[in-house]
Formats: C-alpha cells, sequence, structure tokens
C-alpha cells in the first residue's frame, strides 16, 4: 500500500469558508481525519489538479489528509474494508474516482458506519448525478463538511455489491471490450470506439430473465438501482437509490439496427415510449444464457453469467450535498 499523509491539527474542524457567526452550526460536520482513495487512472489521469485543490482545502481547514493511490484492481476496495476496522479511522472516506473506483470503495464500506464523499474525477461521474452533486470543488468540500450521510441501499450481482445498475448484452459487452490505455487518454472517445466495434459484430440473441417467478426474454438487460445511466440519461425513471427495490429495464428486440435505436432513444429521452423497451420492478433477479458473458457493474467488469441479482440488506452512508 502507498500513503502519502498530509497532517495537521487534530482540533475539531469548521472550514473556513463555513463558520457559523452565531453559537454554532450543528448541521457543520466533525472532520479531523480524512482518508482519500485516488485513481490516478480517473478520467484519463488528467484531474489531478481537483485532487491537490481539494486536499489544500481539507488541510488548511486542519484536517489530517491521508491519500492511497491505488495501484491494481481490488486496491479501493481492500483499502477502504481496511479503513472500516482501525480503531481510530478516518471520519469520512473520499472516492477519487470514477464510477468504477466508487463500486470498489463502496464493496469495502458496505454495511459499515464511515461516510463516503466523492470527488468525482471519473468519465461519466452517474453517481455524483444521481445525487444532486455538482463538480466544482467549492461544492465538493462543502458536502464533506456540511453534507447528510444518507443511507444509500445497494444491489447486488453475484454476491457483488452494485451502486447504480449491473446490466448485459450490448453494453456489458462494450465494456469489456474498451481499451483502457486509450480511455486513459480520450475518456468518452474509448467507448464510442469499443461500441463500434462491438456493433459490427453483433448478432441477434436473447438472455433468459426471471423477475420474482416471472419469465422474460430480452436482448439485453440493465438491472438499474438508480435512474441514470451513462452520465444524465434516463433509464429507469422510478428508480431511487435511497429506496430499497430494483428495476429490471428490458431491451426485447434484438438487431444491430434495432441496438442503434434503443441508443438512440436513451439520448433523446424518449426511451419509456418504445413499445419493445420494459420496465418491471424487481428484488429476485435470474438472467442466463447459453454461453458465458461479461457482466458490468457501475460501469466496469464485476463478474459473468450466469447471474443472480437481489437487494442487498447492507447500506453505505453517502454524504448527500446541501440544497
Amino acid at each position: 500500500m502507498h500513503t502519502d499523509p498530509a497532517t495537521a491539527s487534530t482540533e475539531p474542524v469548521v472550514p473556513p469558508a463555513a463558520r457559523p457567526e452565531g453559537d454554532g452550526d450543528p448541521a457543520v460536520r466533525t472532520v479531523r481525519r480524512a482518508l482519500i482513495i485516488f485513481n490516478r487512472n480517473a478520467g484519463g489521469g488528467r484531474k489531478v489538479a481537483r485532487l491537490d485543490e481539494t486536499v489544500t482545502r481539507l488541510t488548511e481547514a486542519g484536517v489530517e489528509v491521508e491519500i492511497h493511490l491505488t495501484s491494481f484492481a481490488g486496491d479501493a476496495e481492500q483499502t477502504a474494508h481496511a479503513a472500516r476496522f482501525l480503531g481510530s479511522g478516518p471520519d469520512v472516506v473520499i472516492c477519487a474516482g470514477g464510477d468504477g473506483t466508487l463500486n470498489e470503495v463502496v464493496n469495502g464500506l458496505a454495511g459499515g458506519d464511515t461516510p463516503l464523499a466523492l470527488l468525482p474525477i471519473g468519465t461519466a461521474n452517474v453517481l455524483a448525478a444521481e445525487i444532486g452533486l455538482a463538480t466544482d470543488i467549492d461544492t465538493v468540500v462543502d458536502t464533506i463538511f456540511h453534507g447528510r450521510p444518507v443511507p444509500v441501499h445497494l444491489g447486488m450481482a453475484n454476491g457483488r455489491y452494485f451502486t447504480l445498475m449491473t446490466g448485459v448484452g450490448l453494453d456489458a459487452e462494450v465494456v469489456a471490450s474498451v481499451d483502457r490505455k486509450l480511455k486513459r487518454k480520450t475518456g468518452k472517445l474509448a467507448y464510442g470506439l469499443a461500441t463500434l466495434k462491438r456493433w459490427s459484430v453483433y448478432r441477434d440473441h436473447h438472455f433468459r430473465v426471471t423477475v420474482d417467478g416471472m419469465e422474460h426474454r430480452a436482448a439485453g438487460v440493465i438491472v438499474a438501482n438508480g435512474h441514470y445511466y451513462g452520465g444524465r440519461f434516463v433509464c429507469a425513471e422510478n428508480a431511487r437509490i435511497t429506496e430499497p427495490g430494483l428495476h429490471v429495464c428490458l431491451f426485447q428486440k434484438p438487431g444491430r439496427w434495432q441496438a442503434i435505436y434503443y441508443m438512440m432513444a436513451l439520448f433523446g429521452g424518449f426511451l419509456d415510449r418504445l413499445n419493445t423497451y420494459k420496465v418491471i420492478p424487481g428484488r429476485d433477479i435470474h438472467i442466463a444464457d447459453d454461453r458465458d458473458g461479461p457482466v458490468q457493474g457501475d460501469g466496469d467488469i464485476i463478474t459473468q453469467l450466469p447471474l443472480t441479482i437481489g437487494v442487498a440488506p447492507e447500506t453505505v452512508r453517502i454524504l448527500m450535498p446541501r440544497g
């Protein structure tokens, strides 16, 4: 584990910009120690300045900051999990990365009391959109000190937690085929190229989907825990991460051009008006196929088919912005 600590006073902290004028502000959280889990490759590695500015703001406010730079798959999860059981652990864990890094951190913190704050520096930052967190540093730092720690309900796919969604079909194949080096350099362009690659070899196909005992067939499936997908595009209008329950999005019609039409409908905001698209609430979901296939969760590949999905009994406390 590589750490780069920056230490200061251990007195309870009220950031200078938020010091109350009266007898005190009960909304200000006490933050003495913060652990930042930083994926330097997130957002193409172009956003180190955002991390530096956040660290400067925290240390100037008297917070003892430790930075952990992730170096391998699963590193963020292990680090977050270890932080839960430290006797003098951090008052807050800050995830500086994208949704994939957040997935790891959530898997490390789930079921514990340590609050999680977001420093969004990824490609899509869907979870930040889901909780209404603006990505400017003023809002991020304000949320660390003033944010409400709200229990967020999680889904579970083959034993692994997800916060936003899990899926099979074209979207999972795209995630599996993204060139990681190109992603670090170009961000969303890498996804566009991977989509063209997978679309060019697309073959009509159906998955067997069982939702709470009812059987369905679909060319692609997204099981949503939140209502945004791929940024601020709405996939499941009624899904909320603060409520227990999942929404199974069935793309029922196969076909290469149909896949393009589904994407256009998603980006254009009329997906829910298609008669070949259906959203079904569910808690016990099974997806099967005659072949192995990748399963994406929160934008990274997390497991393989066959797939069992359910509502996790654990939650994670995420700091929500004010307003």
